[in-house]
């Protein structure tokens, strides 16, 4: 089977912790054969990343103009690709949470709050990105749609079903989709008709999250994105860490029996502090 070619690129300065999200992305390629995914050396001779030029409207992007600069910008840089999808950081001037086309994609992680974890915010992106791809109806070059195919409707449903492909537009509810992993009889009737009944099964697959594994399962992604990226896809939202974050993660390498230790101390001396406070000993 030919695999679909997926580039990712970053349409902003990402905020998150970019090396472990493309960790997390790559590992889908080693659990399913229709994409593959890839993110394109685009940097200049500096070795900076060079982004896009999205149109903007009163400082948010122009949600009916963002495929075409996507579209020009992987022409001009040269990407091979069947499909590009772009993550931003900015809002479309409409607030959905993705756009998308036959040949790109646009993400946005803006509306994905860091209390919305978890789901993590890269959980978020690889459920905007399996629907960006659903909705494109991008095919291997091996294989061609005909009318009727084309003509299925694959996007969202505006009552929520708990599906991949609800219409969220209180976005704190993508949380209910991502977490079931679930894609409803109707859909699940298209992607049939569409895509086939092996794409069905890996797009399942891929969006029940299981693969992930658990953190104390060792070699599993989640244990490898704890203790190779300091990520904890339990706890961590994906965002960049602020310097309370980084404390907490440092404490966690230490040692549980020198941790065991250091918290003697630290109760040791806070309970002699007010010991000594309340006169109840003598600090001489």
């Amino acid at each position: 089977m030919e695999r679909i070619r997926v580039t990712i690129i970053f349409g902003t300065e990402p905020n998150f912790e970019k090396a472990a999200f493309e960790y997390f992305i790559l590992n889908v390629n080693k659990i399913q054969s229709i994409y593959e995914f890839c993110f394109p050396d685009v940097c200049d001779k500096y070795g900076n990343l060079i982004y896009p030029k999205f149109l903007y409207d009163k400082k948010k992007i122009k949600f009916s103009k963002n495929l075409e600069v996507v579209d020009k910008y992987v022409e001009d840089k040269i990407i091979e690709s069947d499909h590009c999808i772009a993550i931003i950081t900015e809002s479309f001037n409409n607030k959905y949470l993705f756009n998308t086309g036959s040949k790109s994609s646009v993400i946005t992680t803006d509306i994905w709050e860091r209390h919305f974890s978890p789901p993590t915010l890269f959980e978020y992106l690889l459920h905007c990105i399996y629907t960006c791809l659903m909705y494109s109806k991008v095919v291997a070059k091996d294989k061609t749609l005909n009318k009727e195919q084309l003509g299925i409707n694959m996007h969202s449903h505006p009552d929520m079903r708990g599906c991949i492909a609800d219409l969220t537009r209180q976005k704190y509810q993508d949380r209910i989709a991502i977490t079931l992993g679930y894609v409803c009889e109707e859909h699940k009737e298209n992607i049939l008709q569409v895509y086939g009944e092996e794409y069905l099964k890996q797009f399942s697959y891929v969006i029940g999250r299981k693969w992930i594994g658990k953190i104390d399962e060792n070699g599993s992604i989640a244990y490898n994105l704890r203790h190779i990226f300091k990520f904890n896809i339990n706890k961590d939202s994906g965002f960049n860490k602020n310097w309370w974050d980084k404390i907490k993660d440092k404490f966690y390498e230490i040692p549980g029996t020198l941790t065991g230790e250091i918290l003697k101390i630290i109760l040791t001396a806070g309970l002699t502090y007010f010991l000594i406070k309340w006169g109840l000993i003598d600090k001489n």
